[in-house]
Protein backbone atom coordinates (compact mmCIF):
# COMPACT_ATOMS: atom_id res chain seq x y z
CA UNK A 1 0.00 0.00 0.00
CA UNK A 2 3.02 2.54 1.05
CA UNK A 3 4.71 1.70 -2.58
CA UNK A 4 1.06 2.42 -4.33
CA UNK A 5 1.14 5.47 -2.79
CA UNK A 6 4.45 6.54 -3.34
CA UNK A 7 3.87 5.68 -6.96
CA UNK A 8 0.27 7.54 -7.17
CA UNK A 9 1.99 10.71 -5.40
CA UNK A 10 4.60 11.10 -8.44
CA UNK A 11 1.83 12.23 -10.17
CA UNK A 12 0.59 15.57 -10.62
CA UNK A 13 -2.88 16.64 -9.54
CA UNK A 14 -2.94 18.24 -12.95
CA UNK A 15 -3.02 14.91 -14.04
CA UNK A 16 -5.69 13.94 -11.87
CA UNK A 17 -8.38 16.73 -12.19
CA UNK A 18 -7.86 16.96 -16.23
CA UNK A 19 -9.06 13.25 -15.87
CA UNK A 20 -12.41 13.95 -13.47
CA UNK A 21 -12.73 17.37 -15.57
CA UNK A 22 -13.39 15.34 -18.57
CA UNK A 23 -15.29 12.57 -17.33
CA UNK A 24 -17.64 15.60 -15.86
CA UNK A 25 -17.83 17.09 -19.21
CA UNK A 26 -18.96 13.91 -20.81
CA UNK A 27 -21.84 13.54 -18.65
CA UNK A 28 -22.94 16.85 -18.60
CA UNK A 29 -22.87 16.50 -22.55
CA UNK A 30 -24.26 13.24 -22.74
CA UNK A 31 -27.21 14.62 -20.55
CA UNK A 32 -27.57 17.18 -23.54
CA UNK A 33 -27.51 14.76 -26.54
CA UNK A 34 -31.02 13.95 -28.30
CA UNK A 35 -32.01 10.41 -28.03
CA UNK A 36 -33.93 8.40 -30.05
CA UNK A 37 -37.39 7.47 -28.98
CA UNK A 38 -40.35 5.16 -30.17
CA UNK A 39 -43.38 7.86 -31.73
CA UNK A 40 -46.78 8.31 -30.69
CA UNK A 41 -48.77 7.82 -33.26
CA UNK A 42 -50.93 10.66 -34.99
CA UNK A 43 -54.09 8.80 -34.22
CA UNK A 44 -53.59 8.64 -30.31
CA UNK A 45 -53.46 12.91 -30.08
CA UNK A 46 -53.95 14.54 -28.36
CA UNK A 47 -54.56 13.04 -25.00
CA UNK A 48 -57.87 11.60 -23.42
CA UNK A 49 -57.99 13.45 -20.69
CA UNK A 50 -55.08 14.71 -17.58
CA UNK A 51 -55.99 15.34 -14.08
CA UNK A 52 -56.05 18.92 -12.97
CA UNK A 53 -55.09 20.69 -9.99
CA UNK A 54 -54.22 24.29 -9.78
CA UNK A 55 -51.49 24.32 -7.39
CA UNK A 56 -47.91 24.90 -9.04
CA UNK A 57 -47.60 28.22 -7.87
CA UNK A 58 -45.31 29.08 -5.26
CA UNK A 59 -47.14 28.65 -1.77
CA UNK A 60 -50.27 26.74 -3.00
CA UNK A 61 -51.52 24.09 -1.66
CA UNK A 62 -54.71 22.37 -0.91
CA UNK A 63 -53.98 20.88 2.33
CA UNK A 64 -53.81 24.42 3.99
CA UNK A 65 -56.84 25.17 4.90
CA UNK A 66 -59.21 28.00 3.56
CA UNK A 67 -57.01 27.97 0.35
CA UNK A 68 -59.07 29.54 -2.79
CA UNK A 69 -58.33 28.78 -6.48
CA UNK A 70 -59.29 32.02 -8.67
CA UNK A 71 -61.16 31.53 -11.26
CA UNK A 72 -59.14 33.63 -13.73
CA UNK A 73 -56.32 30.71 -12.99
CA UNK A 74 -58.47 27.90 -13.53
CA UNK A 75 -59.84 29.55 -16.94
CA UNK A 76 -56.01 30.40 -18.30
CA UNK A 77 -54.89 26.74 -17.32
CA UNK A 78 -57.72 25.18 -18.86
CA UNK A 79 -57.18 27.87 -21.35
CA UNK A 80 -53.38 26.29 -21.40
CA UNK A 81 -54.18 22.34 -21.23
CA UNK A 82 -56.70 22.83 -23.84
CA UNK A 83 -53.93 22.92 -26.42
CA UNK A 84 -53.34 18.97 -25.20
CA UNK A 85 -56.33 17.86 -24.36
CA UNK A 86 -60.08 18.32 -24.30
CA UNK A 87 -60.84 16.47 -21.05
CA UNK A 88 -59.71 16.71 -17.35
CA UNK A 89 -60.10 15.21 -14.02
CA UNK A 90 -60.77 17.14 -10.83
CA UNK A 91 -60.25 15.87 -7.17
CA UNK A 92 -62.31 17.91 -5.12
CA UNK A 93 -64.96 20.67 -5.66
CA UNK A 94 -63.99 23.23 -2.71
CA UNK A 95 -61.82 25.97 -2.60
CA UNK A 96 -63.14 27.33 -5.59
CA UNK A 97 -62.56 24.63 -8.14
CA UNK A 98 -66.24 24.32 -8.43
CA UNK A 99 -66.36 26.49 -11.29
CA UNK A 100 -64.32 24.20 -13.26
CA UNK A 101 -67.15 22.92 -14.78
CA UNK A 102 -68.10 26.44 -16.18
CA UNK A 103 -64.71 27.21 -17.10
CA UNK A 104 -64.26 24.13 -19.07
CA UNK A 105 -67.91 24.81 -21.06
CA UNK A 106 -66.46 27.69 -22.37
CA UNK A 107 -63.43 26.28 -23.99
CA UNK A 108 -65.56 22.99 -25.30
CA UNK A 109 -63.68 20.71 -22.92
CA UNK A 110 -64.82 17.58 -20.62
CA UNK A 111 -64.70 17.16 -16.87
CA UNK A 112 -64.52 14.08 -14.78
CA UNK A 113 -65.61 15.83 -11.93
CA UNK A 114 -63.83 14.64 -8.18
CA UNK A 115 -65.76 14.50 -4.90
CA UNK A 116 -62.99 14.61 -2.18
CA UNK A 117 -64.06 11.99 0.71
CA UNK A 118 -61.93 11.77 3.31
CA UNK A 119 -62.09 11.44 7.79
CA UNK A 120 -65.27 13.63 8.73
CA UNK A 121 -68.79 12.80 6.96
CA UNK A 122 -70.01 16.05 7.22
CA UNK A 123 -67.74 17.32 5.07
CA UNK A 124 -67.88 14.33 2.64
CA UNK A 125 -71.94 15.23 2.21
CA UNK A 126 -70.94 18.93 1.63
CA UNK A 127 -68.64 18.14 -1.02
CA UNK A 128 -71.09 15.58 -2.39
CA UNK A 129 -73.97 18.07 -2.71
CA UNK A 130 -71.78 20.66 -4.24
CA UNK A 131 -70.54 18.10 -7.28
CA UNK A 132 -73.81 17.09 -7.56
CA UNK A 133 -75.40 20.38 -8.06
CA UNK A 134 -72.49 20.90 -10.66
CA UNK A 135 -72.74 17.83 -12.51
CA UNK A 136 -76.62 18.42 -12.90
CA UNK A 137 -75.97 22.47 -13.71
CA UNK A 138 -73.53 21.41 -16.98
CA UNK A 139 -75.18 17.52 -17.40
CA UNK A 140 -72.97 18.56 -21.40
CA UNK A 141 -69.44 19.02 -19.41
CA UNK A 142 -69.28 16.58 -16.89
CA UNK A 143 -68.81 13.13 -18.05
CA UNK A 144 -68.67 11.56 -14.96
CA UNK A 145 -68.88 11.96 -11.56
CA UNK A 146 -66.16 10.02 -9.19
CA UNK A 147 -66.85 9.73 -5.38
CA UNK A 148 -64.08 9.80 -3.62
CA UNK A 149 -60.11 9.10 -5.09
CA UNK A 150 -57.68 6.01 -3.24
CA UNK A 151 -60.27 6.20 0.03
CA UNK A 152 -59.79 2.49 0.60
CA UNK A 153 -56.07 2.78 0.05
CA UNK A 154 -55.86 5.40 2.53
CA UNK A 155 -58.28 3.67 5.20
CA UNK A 156 -60.73 6.84 5.88
CA UNK A 157 -63.68 5.26 4.98
CA UNK A 158 -65.03 2.01 5.46
CA UNK A 159 -66.29 -0.27 2.02
CA UNK A 160 -70.03 0.26 3.57
CA UNK A 161 -69.94 3.77 3.86
CA UNK A 162 -68.36 3.63 -0.13
CA UNK A 163 -71.29 2.11 -0.97
CA UNK A 164 -73.66 4.68 0.91
CA UNK A 165 -71.83 7.63 -1.02
CA UNK A 166 -72.00 6.01 -4.14
CA UNK A 167 -75.76 4.87 -4.03
CA UNK A 168 -76.75 8.77 -2.73
CA UNK A 169 -75.33 10.27 -5.56
CA UNK A 170 -76.32 7.84 -8.28
CA UNK A 171 -80.13 8.65 -6.96
CA UNK A 172 -79.22 12.41 -7.44
CA UNK A 173 -77.41 12.65 -10.94
CA UNK A 174 -77.46 11.48 -14.21
CA UNK A 175 -74.17 11.59 -14.71
CA UNK A 176 -72.08 8.27 -14.70
CA UNK A 177 -70.94 7.63 -10.96
CA UNK A 178 -67.64 5.99 -10.37
CA UNK A 179 -64.93 5.21 -7.52
CA UNK A 180 -61.38 5.73 -8.12
CA UNK A 181 -58.65 3.55 -6.57
CA UNK A 182 -55.47 1.90 -7.48
CA UNK A 183 -56.16 -1.55 -9.06
CA UNK A 184 -54.99 -3.85 -6.19
CA UNK A 185 -57.75 -1.86 -4.03
CA UNK A 186 -60.23 -2.42 -6.11
CA UNK A 187 -59.42 -6.76 -6.63
CA UNK A 188 -59.80 -6.31 -3.30
CA UNK A 189 -63.30 -4.59 -3.00
CA UNK A 190 -64.88 -5.86 -6.21
CA UNK A 191 -68.75 -5.33 -4.66
CA UNK A 192 -68.36 -1.72 -5.66
CA UNK A 193 -68.95 -2.63 -8.94
CA UNK A 194 -72.28 -3.18 -8.42
CA UNK A 195 -72.92 0.91 -7.47
CA UNK A 196 -70.56 2.75 -10.20
CA UNK A 197 -71.02 2.90 -13.70
CA UNK A 198 -67.71 2.48 -14.33
CA UNK A 199 -64.86 0.97 -13.15
CA UNK A 200 -62.01 3.67 -12.11
CA UNK A 201 -58.29 2.29 -11.53
CA UNK A 202 -54.88 3.83 -11.21
CA UNK A 203 -52.21 2.00 -12.60
CA UNK A 204 -48.41 3.63 -11.61
CA UNK A 205 -46.04 1.10 -12.28
CA UNK A 206 -43.36 3.53 -10.36
CA UNK A 207 -45.69 3.01 -7.16
CA UNK A 208 -45.88 -0.40 -7.67
CA UNK A 209 -45.37 -2.34 -4.33
CA UNK A 210 -43.12 -4.25 -7.15
CA UNK A 211 -41.88 -0.69 -8.82
CA UNK A 212 -41.48 -1.68 -12.66
CA UNK A 213 -38.41 -0.83 -15.08
CA UNK A 214 -39.52 1.58 -17.49
CA UNK A 215 -38.84 -1.04 -20.24
CA UNK A 216 -41.56 -3.35 -19.09
CA UNK A 217 -43.69 -0.08 -18.03
CA UNK A 218 -46.69 -0.50 -20.16
CA UNK A 219 -46.26 -4.63 -20.84
CA UNK A 220 -47.19 -4.26 -16.63
CA UNK A 221 -50.21 -1.55 -17.50
CA UNK A 222 -51.73 -3.65 -20.20
CA UNK A 223 -51.31 -7.20 -18.05
CA UNK A 224 -52.93 -5.20 -14.99
CA UNK A 225 -55.64 -4.43 -17.75
CA UNK A 226 -55.86 -7.53 -19.10
CA UNK A 227 -56.41 -9.24 -15.73
CA UNK A 228 -59.09 -6.43 -14.50
CA UNK A 229 -60.76 -7.09 -17.81
CA UNK A 230 -61.20 -11.04 -16.52
CA UNK A 231 -62.82 -9.55 -12.98
CA UNK A 232 -65.12 -6.93 -13.65
CA UNK A 233 -67.96 -6.51 -16.48
CA UNK A 234 -68.55 -2.49 -16.55
CA UNK A 235 -66.33 -0.58 -18.51
CA UNK A 236 -62.85 0.36 -17.57
CA UNK A 237 -61.43 3.73 -17.13
CA UNK A 238 -57.46 4.00 -16.37
CA UNK A 239 -57.90 6.97 -13.33
CA UNK A 240 -54.44 7.59 -13.43
CA UNK A 241 -51.41 6.76 -15.41
CA UNK A 242 -48.07 7.99 -15.86
CA UNK A 243 -44.60 8.49 -15.10
CA UNK A 244 -42.24 11.13 -12.93
CA UNK A 245 -39.42 13.19 -14.43
CA UNK A 246 -37.82 13.67 -11.47
CA UNK A 247 -36.57 11.91 -8.27
CA UNK A 248 -35.83 9.11 -6.03
CA UNK A 249 -35.52 6.20 -8.24
CA UNK A 250 -37.31 3.22 -6.83
CA UNK A 251 -36.00 -0.57 -7.12
CA UNK A 252 -36.06 -0.61 -10.90
CA UNK A 253 -37.77 2.40 -11.60
CA UNK A 254 -36.25 5.77 -12.34
CA UNK A 255 -37.83 8.93 -12.89
CA UNK A 256 -36.37 10.99 -15.77
CA UNK A 257 -37.83 13.42 -18.51
CA UNK A 258 -36.82 10.57 -20.86
CA UNK A 259 -38.08 8.12 -19.44
CA UNK A 260 -41.28 10.32 -18.58
CA UNK A 261 -41.96 10.55 -22.34
CA UNK A 262 -40.84 7.01 -23.45
CA UNK A 263 -43.31 6.22 -21.11
CA UNK A 264 -46.55 8.23 -22.23
CA UNK A 265 -45.40 7.64 -25.58
CA UNK A 266 -45.59 4.26 -25.31
CA UNK A 267 -48.41 4.02 -22.98
CA UNK A 268 -50.34 6.33 -25.72
CA UNK A 269 -49.82 4.05 -28.86
CA UNK A 270 -51.29 1.19 -26.35
CA UNK A 271 -54.05 2.87 -25.74
CA UNK A 272 -55.04 3.55 -28.99
CA UNK A 273 -54.36 -0.05 -29.86
CA UNK A 274 -55.89 -1.60 -27.18
CA UNK A 275 -58.79 0.97 -26.61
CA UNK A 276 -58.07 2.02 -23.44
CA UNK A 277 -60.09 4.56 -22.26
CA UNK A 278 -57.86 6.52 -19.69
CA UNK A 279 -56.40 10.02 -17.65
CA UNK A 280 -52.96 11.05 -17.36
CA UNK A 281 -51.10 11.92 -14.17
CA UNK A 282 -51.09 14.60 -14.45
CA UNK A 283 -51.72 18.14 -16.07
CA UNK A 284 -49.35 20.58 -14.10
CA UNK A 285 -46.04 19.88 -11.94
CA UNK A 286 -47.18 20.01 -8.51
CA UNK A 287 -44.50 21.32 -6.01
CA UNK A 288 -46.53 20.83 -2.89
CA UNK A 289 -46.98 17.06 -3.43
CA UNK A 290 -43.01 16.59 -2.48
CA UNK A 291 -43.67 17.57 1.19
CA UNK A 292 -45.95 13.78 0.97
CA UNK A 293 -43.99 11.88 -1.55
CA UNK A 294 -40.67 13.15 -1.72
CA UNK A 295 -39.04 14.97 -4.87
CA UNK A 296 -40.83 12.75 -7.53
CA UNK A 297 -44.16 13.91 -6.06
CA UNK A 298 -43.84 17.74 -8.05
CA UNK A 299 -42.92 16.17 -11.09
CA UNK A 300 -45.90 14.21 -13.21
CA UNK A 301 -47.03 16.72 -14.57
CA UNK A 302 -47.24 17.06 -18.83
CA UNK A 303 -46.78 20.48 -18.55
CA UNK A 304 -43.97 22.51 -16.19
CA UNK A 305 -45.47 25.27 -13.34
CA UNK A 306 -44.90 27.76 -16.23
CA UNK A 307 -47.42 25.64 -18.32
CA UNK A 308 -44.97 24.60 -21.04
CA UNK A 309 -45.04 20.85 -22.34
CA UNK A 310 -41.93 19.26 -20.71
CA UNK A 311 -41.71 16.47 -23.59
CA UNK A 312 -42.61 15.88 -27.33
CA UNK A 313 -44.35 13.21 -27.85
CA UNK A 314 -42.97 12.52 -31.27
CA UNK A 315 -38.94 13.03 -32.52
CA UNK A 316 -35.80 12.57 -30.59
CA UNK A 317 -35.07 14.32 -27.19
CA UNK A 318 -32.09 14.97 -24.44
CA UNK A 319 -32.19 14.57 -20.68
CA UNK A 320 -31.72 18.06 -20.41
CA UNK A 321 -31.49 21.20 -22.20
CA UNK A 322 -29.34 23.28 -20.25
CA UNK A 323 -27.32 24.64 -23.43
CA UNK A 324 -23.98 26.76 -23.18
CA UNK A 325 -25.22 27.57 -19.10
CA UNK A 326 -22.69 25.29 -17.43
CA UNK A 327 -20.02 25.89 -19.21
CA UNK A 328 -20.17 29.61 -19.67
CA UNK A 329 -20.58 28.78 -15.32
CA UNK A 330 -17.55 26.65 -15.75
CA UNK A 331 -16.01 28.84 -17.47
CA UNK A 332 -16.34 32.02 -15.59
CA UNK A 333 -14.75 30.01 -12.52
CA UNK A 334 -11.91 29.00 -14.48
CA UNK A 335 -10.83 32.43 -15.29
CA UNK A 336 -11.70 33.54 -11.77
CA UNK A 337 -9.23 31.44 -10.73
CA UNK A 338 -6.52 32.30 -12.87
CA UNK A 339 -6.96 35.69 -11.81
CA UNK A 340 -6.22 35.14 -8.42
CA UNK A 341 -3.74 32.92 -8.93
CA UNK A 342 -1.88 35.91 -11.37
CA UNK A 343 -3.03 37.79 -8.13
CA UNK A 344 -0.68 35.05 -6.04
CA UNK A 345 2.09 34.84 -8.26
CA UNK A 346 2.04 31.29 -8.69
CA UNK A 347 3.66 29.24 -11.22
CA UNK A 348 1.93 28.10 -14.41
CA UNK A 349 1.20 24.45 -13.80
CA UNK A 350 -0.20 26.11 -10.53
CA UNK A 351 -2.20 28.44 -13.07
CA UNK A 352 -3.40 25.31 -14.99
CA UNK A 353 -4.47 23.32 -12.03
CA UNK A 354 -6.18 26.25 -10.64
CA UNK A 355 -8.11 26.49 -14.07
CA UNK A 356 -9.01 22.75 -13.89
CA UNK A 357 -10.21 23.43 -10.54
CA UNK A 358 -12.14 25.81 -12.08
CA UNK A 359 -13.94 24.29 -14.47
CA UNK A 360 -14.83 21.22 -12.46
CA UNK A 361 -15.89 23.35 -9.45
CA UNK A 362 -18.54 25.38 -11.72
CA UNK A 363 -19.88 22.45 -13.71
CA UNK A 364 -20.38 20.23 -10.86
CA UNK A 365 -21.82 23.54 -8.87
CA UNK A 366 -24.48 24.19 -11.73
CA UNK A 367 -25.80 20.54 -11.00
CA UNK A 368 -25.56 21.00 -7.34
CA UNK A 369 -27.66 23.53 -7.26
CA UNK A 370 -30.05 22.41 -9.57
CA UNK A 371 -30.30 19.23 -7.15
CA UNK A 372 -31.20 21.20 -4.23
CA UNK A 373 -33.94 23.64 -6.14
CA UNK A 374 -35.55 19.93 -7.03
CA UNK A 375 -34.68 17.88 -3.90
CA UNK A 376 -35.07 20.75 -0.67
CA UNK A 377 -38.83 20.51 0.28
CA UNK A 378 -38.54 23.12 3.70
CA UNK A 379 -36.08 26.11 5.38
CA UNK A 380 -34.39 22.89 7.06
CA UNK A 381 -34.09 20.66 4.04
CA UNK A 382 -32.49 23.56 1.83
CA UNK A 383 -30.40 24.62 5.06
CA UNK A 384 -29.26 21.19 5.20
CA UNK A 385 -28.29 20.48 1.43
CA UNK A 386 -27.27 24.08 1.14
CA UNK A 387 -25.08 23.55 3.92
CA UNK A 388 -24.10 20.41 2.84
CA UNK A 389 -22.76 21.86 -0.86
CA UNK A 390 -20.87 24.72 0.98
CA UNK A 391 -19.13 22.25 2.97
CA UNK A 392 -17.70 20.29 -0.26
CA UNK A 393 -16.86 23.63 -1.47
CA UNK A 394 -14.89 24.56 1.33
CA UNK A 395 -13.18 21.38 1.29
CA UNK A 396 -12.34 21.79 -2.48
CA UNK A 397 -10.86 25.00 -1.84
CA UNK A 398 -8.86 23.80 1.37
CA UNK A 399 -7.29 21.28 -1.16
CA UNK A 400 -6.31 23.67 -3.58
CA UNK A 401 -4.48 25.65 -0.99
CA UNK A 402 -2.55 22.30 -0.14
CA UNK A 403 -0.99 21.58 -3.41
CA UNK A 404 -0.60 25.46 -4.10
CA UNK A 405 1.82 25.64 -0.94
CA UNK A 406 -0.55 27.96 0.71
CA UNK A 407 -1.41 27.84 4.22
CA UNK A 408 -4.00 26.01 5.72
CA UNK A 409 -5.52 25.64 9.18
CA UNK A 410 -5.75 22.12 9.67
CA UNK A 411 -7.87 22.41 12.62
CA UNK A 412 -10.79 23.63 10.45
CA UNK A 413 -9.95 20.59 8.14
CA UNK A 414 -10.08 18.19 10.16
CA UNK A 415 -13.68 19.86 11.55
CA UNK A 416 -14.88 19.88 7.91
CA UNK A 417 -13.43 16.20 7.55
CA UNK A 418 -15.69 15.43 10.23
CA UNK A 419 -18.95 16.81 9.30
CA UNK A 420 -18.53 15.24 5.50
CA UNK A 421 -18.18 12.06 7.30
CA UNK A 422 -21.27 12.75 9.73
CA UNK A 423 -23.40 13.88 6.73
CA UNK A 424 -22.45 10.76 4.98
CA UNK A 425 -23.99 8.80 8.24
CA UNK A 426 -27.13 10.71 8.84
CA UNK A 427 -27.82 10.18 4.89
CA UNK A 428 -27.17 6.83 4.28
CA UNK A 429 -29.02 6.16 8.01
CA UNK A 430 -32.12 8.32 6.83
CA UNK A 431 -32.37 5.82 3.80
CA UNK A 432 -31.69 2.60 5.79
CA UNK A 433 -34.61 3.38 8.22
CA UNK A 434 -36.88 5.32 6.52
CA UNK A 435 -35.62 5.82 2.36
CA UNK A 436 -38.88 5.63 0.45
CA UNK A 437 -38.98 9.71 -0.18
CA UNK A 438 -35.50 10.34 0.22
CA UNK A 439 -32.75 10.73 -2.20
CA UNK A 440 -29.40 9.82 -2.76
CA UNK A 441 -27.51 13.27 -2.63
CA UNK A 442 -24.67 11.21 -5.26
CA UNK A 443 -24.10 14.88 -6.91
CA UNK A 444 -23.46 16.95 -3.99
CA UNK A 445 -20.34 14.70 -2.41
CA UNK A 446 -18.54 13.21 -5.60
CA UNK A 447 -16.31 16.87 -6.34
CA UNK A 448 -15.33 17.02 -2.33
CA UNK A 449 -15.04 13.05 -2.54
CA UNK A 450 -12.80 13.51 -5.76
CA UNK A 451 -10.93 15.83 -4.44
CA UNK A 452 -9.61 14.57 -1.08
CA UNK A 453 -8.46 11.37 -2.57
CA UNK A 454 -6.22 13.14 -4.85
CA UNK A 455 -4.86 14.89 -2.16
CA UNK A 456 -4.52 11.71 -0.16
CA UNK A 457 -2.70 10.20 -2.98
CA UNK A 458 -1.06 12.79 -4.43
CA UNK A 459 0.41 15.16 -1.35
CA UNK A 460 3.44 13.33 0.01
CA UNK A 461 3.51 13.73 3.67
CA UNK A 462 6.52 16.61 3.63
CA UNK A 463 4.24 18.59 2.04
CA UNK A 464 0.73 18.11 4.69
CA UNK A 465 0.59 20.51 7.68
CA UNK A 466 2.20 19.76 10.84
CA UNK A 467 -0.33 19.43 13.54
CA UNK A 468 -0.44 16.92 16.77
CA UNK A 469 -2.54 13.37 16.15
CA UNK A 470 -5.70 14.17 17.48
CA UNK A 471 -6.53 9.97 17.80
CA UNK A 472 -10.21 10.54 19.20
CA UNK A 473 -11.02 12.99 16.10
CA UNK A 474 -9.07 10.38 13.88
CA UNK A 475 -11.16 7.28 15.48
CA UNK A 476 -14.85 9.00 15.05
CA UNK A 477 -14.44 10.00 11.70
CA UNK A 478 -13.75 6.63 10.88
CA UNK A 479 -16.27 4.94 12.99
CA UNK A 480 -18.96 7.28 11.09
CA UNK A 481 -17.30 6.38 7.73
CA UNK A 482 -17.95 3.05 8.62
CA UNK A 483 -21.44 2.90 9.95
CA UNK A 484 -22.24 5.29 7.22
CA UNK A 485 -20.82 2.42 4.41
CA UNK A 486 -22.81 -0.85 5.90
CA UNK A 487 -26.19 1.57 6.12
CA UNK A 488 -26.02 2.36 2.20
CA UNK A 489 -25.29 -1.39 1.92
CA UNK A 490 -28.30 -2.11 3.57
CA UNK A 491 -30.21 0.43 2.25
CA UNK A 492 -29.15 -1.07 -1.67
CA UNK A 493 -29.74 -4.28 -0.16
CA UNK A 494 -33.24 -3.07 0.36
CA UNK A 495 -33.17 -2.41 -3.34
CA UNK A 496 -31.07 -5.07 -5.19
CA UNK A 497 -32.20 -3.25 -8.83
CA UNK A 498 -31.66 0.09 -7.99
CA UNK A 499 -28.33 1.35 -9.70
CA UNK A 500 -28.13 4.44 -8.49
CA UNK A 501 -28.25 3.27 -4.49
CA UNK A 502 -25.33 0.83 -5.41
CA UNK A 503 -23.62 4.17 -6.46
CA UNK A 504 -23.99 5.31 -2.84
CA UNK A 505 -23.11 2.57 -1.82
CA UNK A 506 -19.82 3.03 -4.17
CA UNK A 507 -19.33 6.66 -2.63
CA UNK A 508 -20.02 5.54 1.09
CA UNK A 509 -17.08 3.12 0.45
CA UNK A 510 -15.12 5.59 -1.21
CA UNK A 511 -15.32 8.06 1.99
CA UNK A 512 -14.93 5.59 4.17
CA UNK A 513 -10.96 5.06 3.59
CA UNK A 514 -10.66 8.65 1.72
CA UNK A 515 -11.79 10.75 5.00
CA UNK A 516 -10.31 8.86 7.70
CA UNK A 517 -7.34 8.81 5.82
CA UNK A 518 -6.79 12.08 4.66
CA UNK A 519 -7.04 13.20 8.60
CA UNK A 520 -4.58 10.72 9.76
CA UNK A 521 -2.26 12.40 6.88
CA UNK A 522 -3.41 15.62 8.05
CA UNK A 523 -2.23 14.66 11.67
CA UNK A 524 1.38 13.74 10.56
Amino acid sequence: MIILQRLLSRVSPVVWLTLFLLGSLYYVWRLQQPQVLIDAVAEALPLQCVSYAPYYKPGMNPTVKDSFVDPLQIEQDLQALSKVTKCVRTYSVSQGLDYVPKAAQKLGMKVILGVWIGWVDALNVKELELAVQQANQYPDTVRGLVVGNEVLLRGEQSEPKMHEYLQWAKANTKAPITYADVWEFWLKHPTLEQDVDFVTVHILPYWEDKPVAIEQAVAHTASVMGHLGTVFKKPILIGETGWPSQGRQRFWSKPSAINQALYMRGFLNAAQQNHWQYNVIEAVDQPWKRELEGTVGGYWGVLDTDLQPKFSLQGPMAERADGMTPYLIALVLAVAAVAWGQYKQVSTSQKAMLALSGLALGLHAYLQVDYVQLAARNTGEYATLGGLVLLGWGLVWVQLRHWLGLSVNVCMEQSMLRLLALAFLLTSAGLAVNGRYLDFPLILVCLPLVMLTISLISVSERETSAASFNQMGFWLTAVMGFMAANMAVAAAILEPGNVIAWWWCAACGVALFVVPGRSLQLSR
